[in-house]
């Protein structure tokens, strides 16, 4: 009986974990006002990529919101400003964005937060209040590292999946076909294949007559402290 207990909540602990929808141990805002999408880039700055999608972006006259990490940010500054001065947003996705990241102590989750804040404000001039958790994963040092930093956590509704497939098509039908007013679309600007199908998820979401903005008028949220 203890047994099935105990694999019962380790089952619900892994899923709150991993599901960062579930609340369970973050509060994350994951979706937004029922009138418009917000268009999210993770994993950048990347210096062959995030100008290209920039390019389309300015094109298509669309602002979006890049959650960048740190040990990028510190070698490509220069990106980070050219996404301010092209009117984009900034979120933290932490410093180290390490794959054990989930298994940090509090103060080193901290540690590592803070960094990120400080390269983004030492590039902008600004101190980002967004923060998404790599890979989506939460534990319950996240709710001290995020009241320390004066971050909060970013979800999303919509997974692009873009990490999982090199099919431009693919990318778009996975987009458009799941897309609601509300939705945070969560998309990388370190990958190929988003580059390749922005152009197009963007002109679908048009046509579909549904609005694109950055992420802080989804929320109604600031993007900076």
């Amino acid at each position: 009986m203890l047994s099935a207990i105990a694999g019962i909540y380790f089952l619900i602990t892994a899923y709150g974990a991993f599901k960062i929808q579930a609340n369970y141990f973050v509060k994350s805002i994951n979706s937004g006002a029922k009138k418009s999408v917000a268009l999210t880039f993770d994993d950048g700055p990347d210096p062959e990529f995030t100008p290209r999608i920039l390019d389309i972006l300015r094109e298509k006259n669309v602002d979006a919101t890049f959650f960048v990490i740190g040990k990028k940010a510190e070698k490509y500054p220069e990106l980070l400003r050219q996404i301010i001065d092209e009117g984009h947003e900034i979120g933290n996705h932490s410093y180290s964005h390490h794959y054990l990241i989930a298994f940090f102590s509090t103060l080193k989750l901290v540690k590592d937060l803070s960094r990120c804040n400080e390269i983004i404000f030492q590039a902008i001039g600004n101190t980002p209040r967004f923060f998404r958790p790599p890979f989506g994963v939460t534990n319950p040092r996240y709710p001290a590292a995020l009241k320390e930093n004066n971050l909060l956590s970013i979800g999303w509704s919509l997974r692009s999946l873009d990490t999982r497939t090199n099919n431009k098509n693919r990318l778009v039908k996975k987009v458009i076909s799941n897309l609601k007013t509300g939705d945070i679309v969560l998309l990388h600007d370190n990958l190929a294949v988003t580059a390749h199908a922005l152009d197009e998820i963007i002109e679908q979401i048009i046509d579909l007559g549904i609005i694109i903005q950055p992420l802080s008028k989804v929320i109604n949220k600031p993007p900076y402290v």
